[in-house]
Parts: structure tokens; C-alpha cells; sequence
């Protein structure tokens, strides 16, 4: 579809009228009949998540199929396999709920719907012909970050001069997803630019959080974060470059994986500079990662991309056959616990759905031991001023034809409050030297006493919170600084305004007092928590088998909040 003329004097700016299209388009793509009505979509007060179990429009059988709580990735392949269940069936339930999340939280952007039932279609007459499914992914519909390219869609990460310009080649992992028999129901909201942690894009406009419609879904892969905690798609495909992954998917209550650097391909749209593959081997380590219903789903999707080789294809990754570890006893567990921070303060539910993660560990015969960190004050403004490094000048043109939204103001990447300094070699060194304090200071802290087997952590000093105010990333952004993988683990816990009540403290700094005036616990109540488990560089089939073993002590819930 060719994007639309020029405006003229007295017309829309030529960016408005690219947006109103793309959204006509996404609409046109949704069946009528799963249209919700406008008293639904507008509605003020109740959750996404409660008005898609109650808008009428799924049956039974299609919410008990497409159910978190009640299926995983990994139940729902085995049921395909069995032939219990039909692709065609789940995929078209998955694409209705992906529909109705979308409607109410605004969390895709190129939809498929049409493509991936009649994918689904060819699958089960294959089964039924053969009697084998086509690969260990035999039809599961799953989605995909916006950034990723899907021939004949747009890879327009929300920026209008990206619109109408279709991929013309697929994704490495796409190719490798769909040959494994994934079907691939839609593409999700990414934030204008991809370099902050609230979704919110000229193009597409805002992602809003399942449980709280006010509140922000993290970036940049938001919508996926949405769309998972949805029940819409049964795995996300997404990036991660300061927390992208691993921010999104605490603050909707799903699984998120980042793995170590140059493991995954991570090709597609690119954000900086000329770009590697959609990314740059220059500074922070920015790496393909999964947001899924459960830590087997993750690690099932890792190994199989693994077992891909996908090295052989993309010649900036690195050979790392998949090694199957056995799972340890929790009992023989050595978990660091990063409890000591003097830069910024934890929200009262953040601290207590930390203090609760160690108490269950513990109880389960886990062995705790004090973290005593680095300091954190420099990370993040340190991530930062390597993304001028690595040259924003694409970025940069491309947004000199739409507005800003309010979180890349904020977030203050692309127009810089104070100028950064001349762009020397002295000036990089030091910032490599800046990096490797870091790495060093976790090396001393990690191995201090003993080696460990995890460290546990909080993956923010908060919850979600309120549009364009999630402008510090550095609780996530220091493992792509020193590139060690982490998971993101729901605790089955909520905010909750009757225990989380807001305590008087003394703020660290500024930034510790802008952060802990957001919160208020009535506004709060009701958002998931969670932790962060971080493993060593490289050690990324450890910490899926130690992750395993965590979340099923942790993720107990401890109460359900009216939400």
C-alpha cells in the first residue's frame, strides 16, 4: 500500500496523516464479529485483563485454551502433538484474544491473523496426512516484536517515515521460529525510537497496562509485555538493550529472558548508526530475548534456537551448542542477594515482594548470601552517553519529521540536556575503563566468599508507573553494560494499598526523591511484582535450570487484590 501523498497547505501534517492510515489498516485486519463495543473499550475504571474475561466475546473453550494459569507453551505443544487440540483451533482463539488484548490495551501493530489460521490449516492437514508434526514448534501461534522483519509487513518500530515500506526478508529467528512450525499471529508496539521504557509512538500511540490503564507497560518491547499478560500470544519474541525485555515483562507480570550477548540473531530494523544485523558490536551488549508464561517456555525456545545453529548463518554469533544441565536441589543453591543499595530506595511493594522472595527461598533450604554490589549512580547515565557513541544521527533523522513523543523528551537520548563531551579517543577510553570497574566490582562481589549460583535482585525501584515517568534503567541496564544474561520472574504478588503503605524516608539524591514522590499505594494497587536472578556471561544454560528451580519456590501468590 503506497503511503499517502504529500500534505498540502491547510492539510494534516504528512506524519498524521501516515498514522491515521497505519491505524485504519490495523483495524481493517480484525474481524468484525471480535470487535468489542465502544462501552467496553472506553470503559474507565475496570482492568484490561477483567473486562477481555468478561466482554462476552470469548467462549469457554477459547479462554480455557488460551488461559495463563491454565496452559503453558510447553502443555499447549503437547497437546498439539497428541492432537487434542487442532492448530486451527488455538491459533484462531489465540488471534480473537490477541484482538480483544489489542482493543484494550493497544499492544500490536501489524496484525496476521488471516495468514497464520490458514498456516494453522495447512499444519493440522500435514498431521493429518502424516501423522507428524513439521518440528518441536508444530502450530504455536507466538508474536513478534515491531523491529523484527516479516516479509511483505512493515518494520516501522512506530515512526512515520518507516510506514508502507514492507520487509523484504524475513528475520533469521523468524525463519528459524516458523521452520520449527511456529505461526506468527501478529507483530507488537515498540516506544518511538526503541531507547525507553514507556510504549508510546506517533504512529501507533500508547500501550496501557493490563492492570491498570493508566499506568505504562515498560519498553521497548511493551507490547509484547501487554499482549502476554493478555493471554494473547503463547511466547514473545523481543530486545533487549538496557532492560527491554526484562522491564516489559516484570511490570505485566510475564517471564522475561535476556540472554548474553551475540547467542541469538538480532537482525531487523535498525535504531543506530550503519547497524550490525540491527545492532552494533560497539559498547553495551543489546541481544534478542524471550517473554514467556513460564521459565520451562523460555528455556524450551532457547535451547531450540541453539540447537538451530544459528552461528552458521549470522557470522557476529557465536558457536554455543546447547548444554543440557541437570536442575539442582534447591537445597544445594548458593543465591547472592543484593539487598544493600544506597542509590536509590524500593518502593514499599518492590521491597516487600523482594523480602518475600527471600523468605520462601530460604524456607525452601536455599542458601542466601549478602551481594555487596558496585555503585549504581553511573550506570545508567553511562548507557546513555555510549548510545551518542554509537551514532544517533539515523535516529535522529528520522524523527526530524514527527514530534517527540513525552517519554523520549524525558528520557533526554535524542536531544541531550547538556551537549555531550567532544567524542575523543581519550574520552573513550575512559568510558571502557568505566565498564570495566564494573564488570570488575561484580567479579569481586560474585566470587567474595565463595562462587554463587545466582544473584537476586529487584529489576526496578518500582512498579509500573504513570505515562512517561519510567526514565531510569539502570537496575536492568547494568547486565547489558557487563553483558550477563538475567530473568525477570513474576511472584504471583500485587501491589497492595492495605499493606504497601508509603513510609517517610530520607532520599538518597534527586533522583531517589523524584522516584519515590510517584508513589502513592491507592494509585499503585493491584500491579505486579517481581524479581530479577542474574547469572554470569556465557552461563545462560545455568541460570534457565537455576531460574527453573526459583520461580517455583517464589511465584506462590500470596493474595489476590480487588483489582
Amino acid at each position: 500500500m503506497p503511503a499517502p501523498s504529500s500534505s498540502s497547505r491547510g492539510e494534516s501534517p504528512k506524519w498524521e496523516a501516515i498514522a491515521q492510515q497505519k491505524r485504519k489498516e490495523r483495524v481493517s485486519k480484525i474481524p468484525r464479529e471480535w470487535l468489542l463495543s465502544e462501552k467496553i473499550t472506553s470503559h474507565r475504571t475496570a482492568t484490561p485483563i477483567s473486562l477481555l474475561q468478561s466482554c462476552g466475546l470469548l467462549s469457554q473453550r477459547e479462554l480455557d485454551l488460551t488461559s495463563p494459569e491454565k496452559h503453558d507453551a510447553t502443555s499447549l505443544l503437547q497437546k498439539l502433538a497428541n492432537a487434542d487440540i487442532t492448530s486451527s483451533e488455538l491459533v484462531a482463539a489465540f488471534s480473537k484474544r490477541a484482538a480483544i488484548a489489542h482493543q484494550l490495551t493497544n499492544c500490536l501493530t501489524e496484525i496476521l491473523f488471516d495468514q497464520a489460521i490458514a498456516r494453522a490449516q495447512a499444519l493440522d492437514e500435514h498431521l493429518k496426512r502424516t501423522g507428524q508434526t513439521i518440528g518441536p514448534l508444530h502450530g504455536l501461534p507466538i508474536t513478534f516484536k515491531d523491529s523484527y522483519d516479516i516479509k511483505g509487513y512493515d518494520t516501522s518500530i512506530g515512526i512515520s517515515s518507516l510506514c508502507f515500506n514492507p520487509a523484504t526478508r524475513n528475520s533469521l529467528l523468524y525463519e528459524i521460529l516458523t521452520g520449527y512450525g511456529a505461526i506468527i499471529i501478529a507483530k507488537t508496539t515498540v516506544p518511538q525510537t526503541m531507547l525507553n521504557a514507556d510504549t508510546d509512538s506517533i504512529v501507533f500511540g500508547r500501550t496501557v497496562n493490563p492492570y491498570n490503564r493508566d499506568f505504562g507497560v515498560a519498553g521497548s518491547t511493551g507490547g509484547e509485555g501487554a499482549l502476554l499478560a493478555m493471554g494473547g500470544s503463547a511466547l514473545g519474541v523481543g530486545s533487549d538493550g538496557a532492560g527491554s525485555v526484562r522491564m516489559p515483562a516484570a511490570v505485566n507480570g510475564v517471564v522475561g529472558y535476556k540472554p548474553s550477548g551475540y547467542r541469538l540473531p538480532l537482525d531487523g530494523r535498525r535504531v543506530m548508526g550503519t547497524g550490525v544485523l540491527g545492532t552494533t558490536t560497539f559498547g553495551p551488549v543489546s541481544v534478542t530475548g524471550f517473554l514467556g508464561r513460564s521459565v520451562r517456555d523460555v528455556q524450551l525456545f532457547a535451547r531450540l534456537s541453539a540447537n538451530a545453529k544459528p552461528w552458521e548463518k549470522d557470522i557476529f554469533l557465536y558457536p554455543h551448542p546447547w548444554q543440557s544441565l541437570s536442575l539442582p536441589s534447591a537445597n544445594r543453591l548458593r543465591i547472592g542477594v543484593w539487598s544493600s543499595n544506597t542509590f536509590l530506595h524500593l518502593h514499599p511493594p518492590v521491597d516487600r515482594g523482594f523480602t518475600v522472595a527471600q523468605d520462601r527461598l530460604r524456607k525452601a533450604g536455599v542458601e542466601l548470601v549478602d551481594f555487596s554490589g558496585p555503585d549504581m549512580s553511573d550506570v545508567w547515565e553511562l548507557q546513555k552517553e555510549w548510545t551518542e557513541l554509537q551514532d544517533l544521527s539515523y535516529l535522529r533523522e528520522l524523527l526530524s519529521t514527527e514530534p517527540h513523543t513525552e517519554i523520549v523528551k524525558a528520557t533526554a537520548i535524542i536531544n541531550k540536556i547538556t551537549p555531550p563531551p567532544p567524542l575523543t579517543i581519550k574520552y573513550i577510553h575512559s568510558m571502557n575503563a568505566r565498564i570495566s570497574g564494573l564488570l570488575r566490582a561484580m567479579h569481586d562481589a560474585w566470587t567474595c566468599g565463595g562462587a554463587l549460583d545466582a544473584l537476586l535482585w529487584v529489576p526496578a525501584p518500582h512498579t509500573a508507573v504513570p505515562f512517561d515517568r519510567y526514565t531510569y534503567l539502570g537496575f536492568t541496564g547494568l547486565f547489558n553494560l557487563i553483558d550477563w544474561p538475567a530473568m525477570a520472574l513474576p511472584l504471583g504478588m500485587f501491589a497492595n494499598k492495605e499493606i504497601d503503605k508509603k513510609l517517610p524516608i530520607t532520599p538518597f539524591n534527586l533522583l531517589d526523591a523524584e522516584i519515590q514522590d510517584l508513589y502513592d499505594e491507592n494509585l499503585f494497587h493491584g500491579l505486579p511484582l517481581a524479581v530479577q536472578l542474574i547469572g554470569r556471561r556465557f552461563e545462560d544454560e545455568k541460570l534457565l535450570a537455576v531460574s527453573q528451580i526459583v520461580h517455583d519456590i517464589i511465584k506462590k501468590p500470596e493474595y489476590s487484590p480487588k483489582l
